[in-house]
């Protein structure tokens, strides 16, 4: 039996707990699955539910929620040994006091540089730091922040990406690859939402590296969908590809509308489960 939680795949056995904490019967449907698709925002209690009880689960999610937010990520390359930009990790505002007091004005790296913070997406929470001033009124909203339990953010060496940089979707064995590209020179994000364009024919060559980079994390971690970030440094002329980020849950652009995107994921779902029988995919419709 091929059991789905995600509520636009549909398999032998079909069930919605958004928003709720799985129970019995959902356990039950898991101990008799062969295999249990997830949505991409599941909960880590039904995610944790489905692995404990079945050994084919997709997506693989072990790592988002092992290391989550950008600190996860920094960790999680660290741990692979994964080229990115120089990053320190804090755990709250007090720790980055605490290791930078401002009466000896020491800072983690020279101005500018990139201030995120933990649980952000599509740009929000990143910002270039060009002085103490700025710095400050963002680690004042970091500490209001913290009063409502979102702690933790990186500051990251800001390398000169001339405006763009790529985004690689992973969907199962099949990996895509795009520009994010900013006009505006005053913008230094590169997201969609904040004005960013989709590229996908210039450079192909370092396109293609920003691939090869997301493929080498994804056999070291077993992630298999998911938006990796990668930049270049304009200024390093061997095109070493740095990885930024990992996305869990991605933008659809790129793909035309959500459901042209969730026609591709029933393809990729598909191909996932052929790999373990040939029969399995007849059982998605």
């Amino acid at each position: 039996m091929i059991l789905s939680f995600h509520p636009c795949i549909d398999a032998d056995v079909n069930v919605i707990v958004a928003g709720r904490a799985p129970g019995s019967e959902e356990k039950t449907l898991i101990k008799r699955a062969d295999a249990v698709i997830l949505p991409q925002g599941v909960r880590q209690d039904l995610y944790d539910l489905s692995l404990h009880y079945c050994s084919r689960v997709f997506p693989n999610y072990d790592q988002r929620f092992r290391h989550p937010g950008k600190t996860g990520d920094t960790l999680l390359f660290r741990t692979v040994g994964i080229p990115h930009p120089e990053t320190l990790i804090f755990s709250s505002v007090a720790d980055y006091l605490k290791r930078f007091p401002p009466e000896r004005a020491r800072f983690p790296s020279s101005f500018p540089f990139v201030l995120k913070g933990n649980y952000s997406g599509e740009g929000q929470m990143v910002f270039k730091i060009h002085d103490l001033e700025q710095l400050q009124t963002y680690l004042e909203q970091f500490r209001a922040m913290e009063n409502s339990g979102t702690q933790g953010f990186i500051i990251q060496q800001w390398i000169d990406h001339g405006g763009r940089d790529v985004r690689v979707v992973i969907l199962h064995d099949r990996l895509s690859s795009y520009w994010r590209v900013q006009s505006d020179p005053q913008q230094f994000l590169t997201n969609i939402s904040a004005g960013g364009i989709i590229d996908q024919h210039s450079d192909l060559n370092l396109l293609k590296k920003a691939e090869n980079i997301a493929h080498r994390l994804c056999q070291h971690t077993g992630i298999n969908l998911a938006g990796i970030d990668v930049m270049f440094d304009k200024n390093d002329m061997s095109d070493q590809p740095l990885l930024l980020e990992i996305n869990y849950w991605f933008g659809r652009r790129f793909f035309g509308s959500s459901k042209a995107y969730y026609a591709i994921l029933k393809e990729a779902i598909k191909r996932w489960l052929a790999s373990f029988d040939s029969e399995w995919p007849k059982r998605i419709r």
